[in-house]
This record gives structure tokens, sequence and C-alpha cells, in this order.
């Protein structure tokens, strides 16, 4: 099974929702720094972090 490709997911969701990085980290309980870094693919999210963001997506769709 492929990996969720979590910078593509957080992307999208922010331009259907027309929303920041900021609104997404308070919203999903990530520091602002980790959605950047996720965002930008130098990053590999941890294992909490993947969660926290499917989870939250999963929510708020």
């Amino acid at each position: 099974m492929e990996k969720p490709n979590i910078a593509e997911m957080i992307i999208q969701y922010e331009k259907t929702k027309d929303m920041t990085d900021t609104q997404f980290a308070f919203e999903s309980h990530l520091p602002v720094e980790r959605v950047h870094n996720l965002k930008s693919g130098d990053y590999e999210p941890t294992a909490a972090e993947e969660k926290a963001v499917l989870e939250y997506l999963k929510l708020h769709q």
C-alpha cells in the first residue's frame, strides 16, 4: 500500500477551505513550522504527525 502524500493532502485541503498554514496548524495541533516543513517535502513526518494530519483531514473533509 502506497504511503499517502501528506504535503499534497495539506495543500489541497488548504486550497479547498481557503485556509492558511497558521490556521491549519492551530486546528490540527501541529506547530506551524512543521506544517511548512511537511508542505516543502524536505521533511518526513513522524508517525504521530502523520496520524494527526490524517485524522484531522478525515474529520474535516
